[in-house]
C-alpha cells in the first residue's frame, strides 16, 4: 500500500468507497498536525536559511556546524546571532518532526488509516475543485473580461458575437453553472460508481481553496470580493481607453489598493501622487530647479508626475484628491477631458506641449466629505465631479448590505488570509471559530462609523458624542485596512494568544474618547475583551 504522502491529489476512477466514511480517528488528526507542522517548519527554515545563507537550503547539519565553526571568536552582531539561533531552532524542530512522521508511517496500522484519510482528501478536493469551478462560471469570467479589455484597448465597441457571449456568460452564472460534478465531467454510468465525499470535507476543502486564493490576491494588493471584482468589471474599459476613474469611499476601505490594481491592468507602471502635505500644484505637473552645470548655477524646467505620466504613456494615481491644492484642481478640470493622443500646453513652461501616450489615465480617489473626521480635505466641487462622469464609483466597506446579523463573509475572508499559510491553512488559535468574533466587530463598527440606522446597533451609539448628528464613531474605525494590520502584527508577536493584548493596545491608542468607549464596547460584546 502507498504511503500516505504519495497518494496523489486526483485518484482514479474506482476506488473503495468505504475508504470515504472512514472516520477521522484521533491518530489520524495527530498524522495531519504533524505533517502541517513539518511542512510550515521546512517552509520557513528554507526562507530563513536562503535570505541569512544566501543559498538554497542544503545539508544543514554540516553547514551549520562549518559556518559556526569558523567564527573562532569573531564579534557577531546581533542580527546575525538572531538569525543563526532562529535556524538552529528550525532545524531541531524539523528533525523531530521528520522523526515523528516516520514513526506514524513504519506503523502499518498507521499507514493503512492515513492512506484512507489521504484518499478521502483527494476526493474531497476533487469535489471542492469543482464546485468553485461551478460557482464561479467556470471561468467564464476571465473569458468576458478578455473580449471586454481587448475591445476596450483599441477603442472599439464590442461586436455584436461578443456581446451576446457576454449575455450568454451571465445567464450561466446567474443560473449557478453547469451541474456540480467532477472533472471532466462524467458519464452517468461512472458517476453511479464514483462514491460522494463527505459533505465537511468538501465544504473544509472549498474554504482552504477560497482562503489560499484570498492570500495570493492579498499578496498582490487587493482582495477580490464580489464588490471589487464588480467595480473592476465596470472601471476597466474605462481606463484601458484613457477616461478618468473617481473612486469615493470611506477611509482603510480598499480605495487606493483597487486603484493601483485598476493602474496595472496596462502591464506596465505607474505615478502615485498623495494629497497630503505641502504638495503644490507646480509639484504636481513639473517646476523649474536649480541645478549645477560646471561652474555656474542654471534653471531647468522638471516634469512632474503628471507630466511624466503623460508622457510615457502611465497611468497616474490621485490619492486623496479633495486634500490636493485649490490651484491644482482648477487645473485638473481641463487635464480630466483630455485623452491619449491630445495635446497638453505646459503652463509652467511656455513653448512645451506634450502629447498624451497610450496608456496615461487619471485614477483619483477621495474620502466622503465630512470635515470633522477628515482633517485638511474639502468638498470636490460639481464641476470637477461632473468631469468624472459615470467614471465616478463609491466603493463601501466589506458586507455591505448584508444583515447585521449575518456572517460577515467577506470581512472574515479577509480577515483568514492575513493569517493563513501559503496552502490556505490556518493556525492553531487562529481558525474560522476565533477570527469570525473579530470578523464581526471590525463589520459592526464599519457600519457604525458609515451611520447604518438598523435599530441593532442603537446601543452602539448611545455614548456622549460632539456632534450629535454623527455616526457612534466619529473619528475610528476597524476598517479593512485597519483589520489587517492587527492580524499582521498578532502574528508576528506569537499567534493567537497576542490577539487579546493586540485589541487592547489598538482600543487604548484610539484618541477620540467616545470613539474609546463605542469600540471597547463593540469588541467586548463579541467576547474579544473583558
Amino acid at each position: 500500500m502507498p504511503q500516505a504522502s504519495e497518494t496523489p491529489l486526483w485518484v482514479g476512477d474506482t476506488v473503495d468507497a468505504s475508504q470515504l466514511s472512514v472516520p477521522e480517528s484521533p491518530l489520524v488528526t495527530n498524522a495531519r498536525e504533524v505533517r502541517a507542522a513539518l511542512h510550515e517548519a521546512t517552509r520557513v527554515l528554507r526562507a530563513d536559511w536562503l535570505h541569512h545563507y544566501g543559498e538554497e537550503l542544503e545539508r544543514p547539519a554540516t553547514r551549520v556546524q562549518r559556518e559556526w565553526g569558523s567564527v573562532r571568536g569573531e564579534p557577531r552582531t546581533r542580527p546575525e546571532l538572531d538569525a543563526e539561533a532562529s535556524i538552529a531552532h528550525g532545524l531541531a524542530r524539523v528533525r523531530e518532526l521528520s522523526e515523528q512522521w516516520e514513526q506514524l508511517l513504519a506503523d502499518p496500522e498507521a499507514a493503512r488509516a492515513l492512506a484512507a484519510a489521504s484518499t478521502a482528501r483527494a476526493w474531497a478536493l476533487r469535489r471542492a475543485i469543482a464546485l468553485v469551478r461551478t460557482v464561479d462560471g467556470a471561468g467564464n469570467e476571465d473569458r468576458v473580461d478578455a473580449l471586454v479589455r481587448h475591445a476596450a484597448r483599441r477603442s472599439r465597441s464590442l461586436t455584436r458575437a461578443e456581446q451576446e457571449t457576454i449575455a450568454a456568460s451571465d445567464g450561466c452564472t446567474s443560473a449557478g453553472g453547469a451541474s456540480i460534478g467532477y472533472a471532466p465531467q462524467a458519464t452517468q454510468a461512472s458517476q453511479a460508481a464514483q462514491p460522494t465525499p463527505e459533505p465537511d470535507a468538501v465544504l473544509d476543502a472549498v474554504l482552504q481553496i477560497r482562503i489560499r486564493q484570498a492570500r495570493r490576491e492579498l499578496e498582490a494588493g487587493l482582495v477580490l470580493n464580489p464588490q471589487m471584482r464588480e467595480l473592476i468589471a465596470a472601471a476597466t474599459p474605462a481606463v484601458l481607453t484613457g477616461a478618468p476613474i473617481l473612486l469615493i469611499g470611506e477611509t482603510g476601505g480598499a480605495k487606493t489598493a483597487l486603484a493601483e490594481h485598476l493602474a496595472g491592468l496596462g502591464g506596465t507602471t505607474h505615478e502615485f501622487v498623495s494629497g497630503y502635505g505641502d504638495i503644490t500644484g507646480a509639484q504636481i505637473i513639473g517646476a523649474h530647479e536649480l541645478r549645477a552645470s560646471g561652474d555656474a548655477t542654471v534653471t531647468e524646467f522638471a516634469p512632474g508626475p503628471l507630466l511624466r505620466a503623460m508622457q510615457r504613456g502611465v497611468p497616474i494615481i490621485l490619492d486623496e484628491i479633495n486634500a490636493m491644492p485649490p490651484e491644482f484642481l482648477k487645473r485638473l478640470n481641463r487635464i480630466l477631458q483630455l485623452r491619449p493622443g491630445a495635446r497638453f500646453a505646459v503652463q509652467e513652461q511656455p513653448g512645451l506641449t506634450v502629447e498624451i501616450a497610450s496608456g496615461f489615465v487619471v485614477l483619483a480617489t477621495a474620502n466622503e466629505y465630512a470635515p470633522h473626521r477628515y482633517r485638511g480635505i474639502e468638498p470636490l466641487s460639481a464641476e470637477l465631479v461632473n468631469r468624472f462622469g459615470s467614471g465616478t464609483f463609491r466603493v463601501h466597506y466589506p458586507d455591505s448590505g448584508a444583515d447585521i446579523s449575518d456572517v460577515p463573509a467577506e470581512n472574515l475572508l479577509l480577515a483568514a488570509a492575513v493569517v493563513s499559510a501559503p496552502d490556505g491553512s490556518l493556525p492553531q488559535g487562529l481558525g474560522i471559530a476565533e477570527l469570525t468574533p473579530l470578523a464581526r466587530a471590525a463589520f459592526i463598527s464599519q457600519q457604525v462609523f458609515v451611520g447604518n440606522p438598523d435599530a441593532a446597533l442603537e446601543r452602539y451609539r448611545g455614548t456622549e458624542r460632539e456632534f450629535d448628528d454623527e455616526p457612534g464613531l466619529a473619528e475610528t474605525v476597524i476598517a479593512p485596512r485597519t483589520l489587517a494590520a492587527v492580524l499582521q502584527g498578532v502574528m508576528l508577536q506569537g499567534g493567537a494568544t497576542a490577539l487579546t493584548g493586540a485589541l487592547e493596545r489598538f482600543t487604548a491608542g484610539v484618541m477620540h474618547a467616545a470613539d474609546r468607549a463605542v469600540l471597547r464596547l463593540i469588541l467586548v460584546g463579541q467576547g474579544l475583551l473583558t
